[in-house]
């Protein structure tokens, strides 16, 4: 049986000095996502140690359905609209998985 599980991958390049700002928006949005009919099963927020303006989040999802009726909700652009505003480059996308190594 093949797995449907789907992943979530965005990454943010934060403006300079909105870094704590960009956190606190993110903790919203995961909050927000708890909220939806089909939630994810965890969300992840990571920053690198090199850049600490470079952050990546991702998560799995049931299936990619799910992750399309979470963007087709009214309130997701809006949500991830407060993201993007704080970053200079924003690029979530939807992935699969396709190997895993232990």
């Amino acid at each position: 049986m093949e797995d449907d599980t789907a992943y979530t991958l965005a990454l943010w390049r934060v403006k300079e000095g909105r870094e704590e700002e960009f956190v606190d928006a993110w903790k919203g949005l995961s909050d927000y996502f708890l909220d939806l009919p089909n939630p994810p099963g965890t969300g992840t927020l990571v920053r690198s140690v090199e850049d600490s303006r470079l952050f990546y989040s991702f998560g799995p999802w049931r299936s990619i359905e799910d992750i399309q009726r979470m963007r087709s909700d009214p309130r997701t652009p809006e949500m991830i609209g407060k993201l993007a505003a704080l970053c200079e480059e924003a690029k979530p996308g939807i992935f699969r998985l396709v190997v895993t190594a232990p």
